[in-house]
């Protein structure tokens, strides 16, 4: 019952979206992960072995109008999970028009950190700093705000996030997006305050993409906060990713990943994927080394 209330609410959207005679746009799509982790669980190298299968059907609803230079966009995603759960992904507003904008509500702010394709990621029990313990998709009791300013080939962001509740994450994360030819650069800072301390952390993160061409990438990214850094390589070519991350942090504290996958069509039905991943983590003293594969299924319709 939840669900239906859920999914009315959706098409409620799709309706008054229509009445305002904005461009609706409606899609949904389908993701089934079948994983296997082994994993050492303690000094011995003894293993621990498990098999499960997780995944969502996920329906996006968006809409944008437009008044001369001015637009107001807007978008919400359901999830309807595997395990018979229900969730938001996204769900904001966003309003401006060329030379500035805001948006607000539950999204992911500026990627300082790209994985690439990043269909399994396992990590060995320190998963080091990405520059994105404000990016986004907070919970319900924090506020999520973010104005944009463009100006020619750059965009500058500032994420400002409140929340009040005990050990969340608040603060400012100013970034900027610059682009030339194949080549974009992201540069952003994190000015965090965990909701019952005393002081501010302050990290960054760098980020350099280079596009091959409409369909193959790479990234090179550095984040770091005090003690804690993270370095990433990823490169996507069409159907075929792969990714290595290197974490480190005080005490020895480290952790290094890597991750590959590659997407094969299914029954060359438009829209259908399976998609064999890997992922290996191995971590410092005291962590717990980790080998994972995947098996996804996609099916957008």
């Amino acid at each position: 019952m939840q669900h239906v209330f859920k999914l009315a609410a959706v098409a409620a959207l799709c309706a008054s979206a229509a009445a305002a005679h904005a461009d609706v746009a409606m899609d949904a799509n389908l993701e089934l992960d079948t994983t296997y982790q082994s994993k050492v669980k303690d000094a011995s190298n003894a293993r621990d072995s498990d098999l499960n299968m997780g995944g969502r059907v996920e329906f996006n609803v968006g809409a944008k109008a437009t008044n001369g230079d001015a637009f107001v966009a807007a978008r919400a995603s359901l999830l309807l999970k595997k395990d018979g759960d229900s969730a938001t992904d996204d769900m904001w507003v966003q309003f401006g028009n060329a030379a500035g904008d805001v948006k607000m509500g539950r999204f992911e702010a500026m990627d300082l950190f790209p994985l690439g394709k990043d269909v399994l990621v396992e990590n060995s029990g320190y998963g080091g700093y990405h520059a994105n313990k404000l990016r986004g998709r907070f919970g319900k009791d924090t506020v999520h705000i973010a104005p944009g300013f463009n100006a020619g080939p750059a965009r500058i962001e500032v994420g400002l996030v409140y929340s009040k509740e005990a050990g969340e994450a608040r603060g400012v994360r100013p970034a900027v997006s610059f682009g030339s030819g194949p080549v974009t650069v992201r540069v952003g800072v994190e000015s965090v305050k965990v909701v019952g301390g005393t002081e501010s952390t302050n990290g960054a993160g760098v980020s350099l993409g280079y596009a091959l061409n409409k369909d193959s990438s790479m990234n090179l990214s550095f984040a770091k906060m005090e003690d804690d850094k993270s370095v990433g390589l990823n490169g996507t070519f069409g159907p075929a990713g792969f990714g290595l991350i290197l974490d480190k942090g005080a005490n020895g504290a480290k952790n290094n990943t890597f991750y590959a996958a590659y997407s094969l069509p299914l029954f060359g039905v438009k829209g259908a994927t399976i998609t064999p991943a890997l992922s290996v983590a191995k971590g410092g003293s005291g962590s717990k080394n980790q080998t994972a594969a995947r098996v996804r299924i996609n099916y957008a319709f």
